[in-house]
């Protein structure tokens, strides 16, 4: 039997850990809230919290890891990111390896990151990918992960993927990651207009929003009930409290109101009008990525605290959706669905446990 292994996909916002049992089920799933922008010492905080919330030593298992936390301004580029972040993580977990993908080179594991930082650097992508890829059939499938912050949208098909391309720039230049999430994303990205059927008005109209940092996505999807509160782990826009009154006081400062000038349905009515926007956006990133391959996909998997989304959007489009959770082995559903919004995280856990 193998060992129980431990995912983690250290992030910018969040560390995320998935442990697996020596047949490949989930155990358990720990999402801890990372500002990692502030300084290491809070990723180090996050790897002990999690160790210590489960009662265990780092070398009771084995470690896989994944990583996006090179982008945030800490670091002067994503080389020194990817050394200092793996510097960490081996600090407390010696006998960590990380993940790593390019073309050339295929993908697999790496204990040493020297000359590798470039194919080690936000490859959680693709680890989640691959691991779907090699799970499903052959039929061609649009994986679309949505987490707190962005939205990785990639193609596999012949159970491999097939990227549009490898690096954050090419990939952003062609879509394929887009810079929208159901957390931390503000809503004047959705901007700088919004169709909303505003008080006395006969129908939707465009809408002017304030270019500031008054709310974010969060607030659009707490006032919605769609976000649950385990996932909703970053900081308020204007550093308050996330009960529905709160929320809704930060999305009427968005077209110049002040909560108290409303109902409560006027401000659910302009929530669904930032989804509305969001899901726009969304389908224009995954109709390009489609335009790009001979082969439209059929198949829609969905991944992240934005999977609510994905499942919309495959409706909008006429593609079969269908949960990653189907494709994971626990105790219980909970499990699955805590592990789906992680799902890097289990993705480098489950492929460790398939390559060793």
């Amino acid at each position: 039997m193998k060992r129980a292994v431990i995912g983690w996909d250290i992030g910018g916002a969040h560390v995320k850990a998935v442990m697996l049992d020596g047949q490949g089920e989930i155990v358990r799933v720990l999402q801890q809230a990372c500002a990692l922008w502030k300084g290491l010492p809070l990723l180090e905080d996050a790897i002990q919290h999690v160790l210590h919330h489960w009662q265990m030593e780092a070398e009771a298992c084995d470690h896989a890891v994944t990583m996006t936390g090179e982008l945030v301004d800490l670091f002067d580029n994503r080389l020194q990111g990817v050394r200092a972040i793996a510097e960490t993580v081996q600090d407390y977990l010696p006998h960590a390896e990380f993940y790593l993908a390019s073309a050339a080179q295929g993908a697999g594991f790496t204990a040493s990151v020297a000359g590798q930082e470039a194919h080690i650097a936000s490859m959680n992508w693709h680890a989640s990918a691959q691991c779907l890829a090699t799970s499903m059939t052959d039929a061609a499938m649009l994986v679309v992960d949505i987490g707190s912050t962005t939205c990785d949208i990639t193609l596999c098909e012949q159970r491999q993927v097939v990227p549009v391309g490898w690096s954050d720039a090419e990939r952003m230049a062609k879509l394929g990651l887009f810079y929208t999430g159901v957390v931390r994303t503000p809503l004047m990205a959705l901007g700088p207009l919004i169709t909303w059927l505003a008080p006395g008005q006969a129908q939707p109209e465009p809408r002017h929003i304030a270019a500031e940092y008054f709310a974010t996505t969060a607030d659009v999807y707490r006032v919605l009930g769609e976000l649950s509160p385990s996932y909703d782990l970053a900081e308020t826009a204007d550093g308050q409290g996330r009960a529905m009154v709160d929320s809704m006081r930060r999305l009427a400062r968005m077209v110049g109101h002040d909560v108290e000038d409303q109902t409560d349905d006027v401000w659910q009515s302009l929530a669904l009008a930032f989804k509305a926007a969001q899901l726009d956006y969304l389908q224009q990133a995954i109709q390009s990525i489609m335009a790009q391959v001979p082969r439209p996909p059929q198949i829609m998997v969905g991944l992240g605290a934005g999977s609510f989304l994905v499942a919309a959007l495959a409706q909008r489009l006429g593609l079969v959706y269908q949960p990653a959770t189907a494709w994971m082995s626990a105790g219980n559903l909970q499990l699955k669905q805590d592990a789906e919004v992680c799902f890097p995280a289990y993705a480098v856990a489950r492929l460790w446990q398939a390559w060793h």
